[in-house]
């Protein structure tokens, strides 16, 4: 059943406003708090976003391919703790993860034992593993800081506006408003299917006789390299640090380059302070290898312990 997790979040809030009203106002252990202590407080308390609440049934699943994404199980996800918000993409009446999106996950390189290919390990059928070479179970510490993690998907060029956006999460009030969070920094790592076709390259058909056939340059031999970009606006709709992104190469083999680093395979802090104050955060990808439909590195970002105050 699809979930609705916006009523489900209504409804806990629903809940908790009820209890807090059954409450006298002159309870001795409220009255003996400032007001405006208490705002103050709430306002500057560091906050992480690191996915493991998430339930079985709200994570890609049931293989690392994450056909639930597709068929209406998962269309998002909302943690009331933190205020995060996040829902695939609709594009003309659409909304699966392929229009672009982000996802719970806990799927990683060590996952699925030895029984596949190469190909089917850096191929879509993988696209919600994290390719973390730290990962030592296969059954657990996916991600940062537990087993839980975002699997980001999608982009957007000037081929593809017509059936996939940018993928974005926000941050929301208990009535499912926007409101501005300081943003600082997350973690983030490639994932299994980019990681296999930065360093392999591949070849794709879809079987049909539509021309959509083609293949993507390993950027190792191809000395490429290939970024994610961060883009703030403020719960007003209006862009943070003047309209501009704040990037992280996922991979640089160009020669000489000032940001020159291999395909990353660990979680590695991204500092996103620059942005600022923000309620919403998109992302985009970018790379060298390009055709024309436009990005051949498959665009996908694993993040975590998004952190803010």
């Amino acid at each position: 059943m699809k979930k609705n997790f916006r009523f489900m979040a209504m409804a806990a809030v629903a809940v908790a406003a009820a209890v807090f009203t059954g409450c006298s106002s002159d309870d001795d252990f409220l009255s003996s708090y400032d007001e405006s202590a208490i705002q103050t407080r709430a306002t500057f308390a560091t906050q992480v976003i690191n996915f493991d609440n998430a339930t079985e049934d709200e994570l890609a699943g049931p293989t690392s391919y994450g056909a639930n994404l597709y068929n209406g199980d998962v269309v998002g996800w909302y943690e009331a703790s933190t205020g995060f918000y996040t829902e695939f993409n609709t594009i003309n009446g659409v909304q699966k993860f392929y229009c672009g999106g982000i996802a719970p996950s806990n799927w990683n390189i060590r996952s699925n034992g030895t029984t596949h290919s190469q190909d089917w390990w850096y191929s879509y059928q993988n696209q919600c593993s994290v390719y973390n070479t730290a990962v030592a179970d296969g059954a657990s510490n996916a991600g940062y800081s537990g087993s839980n993690f975002g699997i980001v998907y999608g982009y957007q060029d000037q081929y593809n506006s017509t059936y996939m956006a940018m993928p974005e999460f926000t941050f929301r009030d208990g009535d499912l408003n926007l409101v501005n969070r300081n943003i600082q920094y997350m973690y983030v790592c490639n994932s299994a299917y980019t990681y296999g076709v930065i360093i392999h390259g591949n070849y794709w058909d879809d079987g049909e006789d539509d021309g959509w056939t083609g293949s993507a340059q390993s950027l190792v031999t191809n000395k490429g390299w290939f970024k994610v970009l961060a883009y703030g606006y403020k719960a007003d709709g209006s862009a943070t640090n003047n309209g501009n992104p704040v990037e992280f190469y996922l991979a640089d083999y160009r020669e000489n380059s000032a940001t020159a680093t291999p395909a990353i395979e660990r979680w590695t802090k991204w500092d996103l302070s620059a942005l600022g104050s923000v309620a919403k955060i998109k992302f985009n990808f970018v790379g060298s290898d390009n055709s024309q439909y436009g990005l051949n590195t498959p665009a996908y970002l694993c993040i975590d312990d998004i952190t803010f105050n």
